[in-house]
């Protein structure tokens, strides 16, 4: 469902007869039209208006996740007085004592007789950031798709914008609102009864993309004002995802007067101009609104397609007796078998073939001659066609179709196409698009579906700390990505850590943000891991996310967003550093721990800045761990800043894996051979080189795929050369992998039957131990024991490695 929000009816009359929606008539204490795929509500003025009526609405519809909100109105562009030659910067929001909001940046002042100003008048707007005035609270909807509206920033308070007679923009006092009522009855057919003639009832404001200088030329400087939607954001974020905000605006006026220059020095009546206005880009707005409603006629595909699917699992539980845990498992089990082409039928009929109809035949035939006079069979007919006779043969069919869908089937290669964002140098096109698992029964992928409103390239937009705006390290990266929307935030936590955010739809957009990590930087390495004997053995995190995605990565489960968080604050980890080692006398420390900071090595010289690190202290070891490869990658380690003797403490980390399950599970990582390549360069310039075989990623034909592996690096690498390697088995936290669920509900790395052991979910330990054995025994062949190191899972709850 499409839920429209919209102060006043006369914002939207002309859009209501334009989309045929009809009164609704019910005793809902709002005015509300309803069409196909769209209920629109009237929420009357202000914050508190907005809030009762966006919860009523939602609660009463039972709104959820996956459902789309529009938020439609005029606004009013804010002005500032006092310009320079170039068209008057002054600060980006005027100070709080008058009536605006604080920030750091330069805007764009106006005059009103200027061109640039009247070009605003009837303008639509794409709202990127909402910031309520009361509160000082930033709220930011996802921008995922490339719409025909220019951005703007919105400024919500509690008191109408007032142009005054020297220019600028200021907020009436409460006064001016007293006595006025905007109930349901009070309002006209054009919405505006309850202000008065010549003012704006809701005063609104606006903003649009102005370059802040000649460096940063992605800087939305405009603003705009309105009453209603900070508060349609905080309220509706209790039901709905971000990713399915859409805030739109058009701006009418530059605050309420009648002063030469504005919309409303014309002898036109107000609520005309206004009408005519909010008409001006009519059709786009229109438009945009016919894509939405596509969009929920396909969630709303995707809901019953779920709800055949439960119908299917229960009939199924049911049939094979179940218990709770049963069904859990039959669940994910069927989820991985769909993905994997299977077909329901194909697996009621494997279980008749070699179950029912061996167990059952004959028990069904003597209870159909029993004195009730109904059988087995009335049972088999009323459940599909199957039917166990009790829970232990439940069980062993259960076991059987486990073994036969793991063994029968291949992985398909699941990953959507999509655009490279980071222009690596791997002799490869790197790729950092999250996957995108379609459900078998689409016949196209979203993207195609709509493709009138394409994803927003990756690091299209950035966010920024304010702290940072004006660091080198941000105009640094700032000026690799000139057409970049950068957007201030006041902590990347009010971005990253938002409410129900939905990584699958971020993945097609990702956004970057840029931080200063404050508290721990440094933590004691995960037991799951190997430390491969090192006594002081840590992590750091100066990536959240990885720009790679491989679809097992428990990051898929570990963060709420997709987006790519880059803290810049270097010298507090070096300081950590330092203090670590007068301490415990060394430190061995992974800075790629959980992500791939050579992937981001040519936006940000992560890896290049430890190097000279490592060069000044002499009791620290670093690992990188890394899938990247090819002659990119040799160029980096060549240029790195280190002594012989450093490059001896500087150990580079392959993840190696069949090029079958890079293509299946590893988007936008290097190929086998681009990894080899970087392995035998590495070595030449006298870098330690650890493998890892780690995880392990199971396919039916697992051995085959690793024997040709491990015979291609034998071939290629000089194992002899090699620091150590380390092996394991994909395993992964409990909570970690029911969010991966969610977050990937089509991936069959996310749904594979896995077994619980602990709080980690492994593969059936019978099949855990012979991949991990087969492996050992052939590493065997080329390295001593003691190089290589096996994951230990005995009383460990714990992740998988990247």
């Amino acid at each position: 469902m499409v839920y429209i929000f919209a102060a006043h009816k006369g914002e939207v009359e002309h859009l209501i007869k334009k989309l045929s929606l009809g009164k609704r008539k019910t005793s809902f204490p709002f005015l509300q039209y309803e069409g196909e795929e769209i209920l629109l509500t009237i929420t009357g003025q202000g914050q508190i208006n907005a809030s009762v009526s966006v919860a009523a609405t939602l609660q009463e519809e039972k709104a959820k996740k996956g459902d789309i909100l529009l938020s439609l109105g005029s606004a009013a562009a804010i002005l500032a007085k006092g310009s320079s030659e170039q068209g008057g910067n002054t600060d980006f929001y005027q100070k709080r004592s008058e009536g605006l909001v604080h920030a750091k940046e330069n805007c764009l002042a106006l005059d009103t007789r200027s061109p640039d100003a009247e070009e605003l008048l009837g303008r639509w707007f794409w709202i990127q950031r909402l910031e309520q005035k009361s509160t000082g609270r930033c709220f930011y909807p996802d921008l995922l798709y490339k719409l025909v509206f220019p951005e703007a920033r919105l400024l919500t308070g509690d008191k109408i914008l007032e142009l005054s007679s020297s220019g600028d923009s200021k907020i009436l006092e409460d006064t001016d609102l007293e006595g006025q009522s905007c109930a349901k009855e009070d309002i006209d057919s054009k919405g505006y009864s309850c202000a008065k003639e010549g003012t704006d009832s809701e005063g609104y404001a606006g903003s649009n993309a102005y370059p802040i200088s000649k460096e940063f030329s992605g800087f939305e400087k405009l603003l705009l004002y309105d009453m209603e939607s900070a508060a349609v954001f905080q309220t509706a974020n209790f039901y709905l995802a971000p990713e399915d905000f859409f805030f739109l605006r058009c701006v009418t006026d530059f605050g309420v007067s009648g002063s030469e220059g504005t919309a409303f020095s014309s002898p036109v009546s107000w609520q005309e101009k206004m009408q005519a206005l909010l008409q001006k880009e009519e059709d786009k707005v229109l438009h945009f609104i016919g894509f939405l409603q596509e969009k929920s006629k396909e969630r709303r595909k995707e809901e019953e397609e779920e709800l055949a699917f439960q119908q299917q699992l229960q009939n199924l539980s049911e049939s094979l007796h179940c218990s709770f845990v049963m069904e859990k498992q039959l669940e994910r089990l069927l989820r991985y078998a769909y993905l994997q082409g299977i077909s329901a039928e194909e697996i009621r009929e494997y279980l008749e073939r070699n179950f029912w109809r061996k167990n059952a035949e004959k028990d069904i035939e003597n209870a159909a001659e029993e004195d009730t006079g109904r059988g087995i069979g009335d049972d088999f007919e009323k459940s599909g066609g199957l039917v166990l006779i009790d829970k232990r043969a439940g069980k062993k069919a259960l076991s059987s179709l486990k073994q036969w869908i793991l063994s029968e089937r291949t992985l398909p290669a699941k990953c959507d196409a999509s655009e490279n964002i980071l222009l690596t140098h791997f002799n490869r096109s790197e790729n950092i698009l999250p996957a995108h698992w379609d459900s078998p029964k689409s016949a196209l992928p979203e993207e195609k579906l709509f493709s009138k409103y394409r994803y927003q390239e990756h690091f299209q937009h950035i966010y920024v700390e304010e702290a940072l705006l004006q660091s080198p390290e941000t105009k640094g990266i700032l000026q690799k990505f000139p057409k970049a929307k950068i957007i201030p935030i006041k902590h990347y936590k009010d971005v990253f850590n938002r409410k129900k955010q939905g990584r699958l739809a971020q993945s097609h957009s990702r956004k970057l943000i840029l931080a200063k990590k404050e508290g721990q930087r440094l933590y004691d390495g995960a037991v799951v891991c190997q430390d491969f004997s090192e006594s002081h053995f840590c992590y750091t995190s100066l990536l959240m996310n990885c720009p790679f995605h491989c679809a097992y990565c428990y990051l898929q489960g570990m963060y709420p967003s997709s987006n790519l968080v880059m803290f810049l604050n270097l010298e507090d980890y070096f300081a950590d550093c330092r203090k670590w080692i007068a301490e415990k006398g060394s430190l061995y420390l992974c800075i790629s721990y959980d992500t791939d900071l050579l992937a981001m090595e040519g936006i940000y010289p992560y890896v290049e800045e430890f190097a000279r690190f490592l060069n000044q202290e002499n009791a620290l070891r670093i690992e990188v761990r890394t899938k990247a490869g090819g002659e990119g990658l040799w160029r980096k380690m060549r240029r790195l800043p280190l002594s012989s003797e450093g490059r001896k403490r500087m150990i580079f980390a392959f993840t190696l894996s069949p090029d079958e399950i890079i293509e299946e599970a590893e988007e936008g990582t290097a190929r086998l051979s681009s990894r080899i390549f970087a392995i035998q360069k590495a070595l030449e310039e006298g870098y330690l080189v650890r493998l890892c075989f780690d995880p392990m990623i199971y396919h039916p034909r697992w051995k085959e795929l690793y024997g040709a592996l491990l015979q291609e690096v034998f071939e290629k690498i000089p194992m002899e050369q090699i620091h150590d390697c380390s092996l394991g088995s994909f395993r992964i936290s409990e909570s970690y992998l029911k969010a991966m669920g969610k977050a990937l509900p089509h991936s069959p790395h996310t749904q594979f039957p896995y077994e619980n052991t602990g709080g980690y979910y492994h593969y059936p330990k019978e099949l855990m131990e012979e991949m991990e054995g087969f492996l050992y025994s052939r590493l065997q062949e080329k390295l001593p024991k003691e190089k290589i190191f096996r994951w230990d899972s005995r009383g460990v709850d714990g992740v998988n490695e990247k």
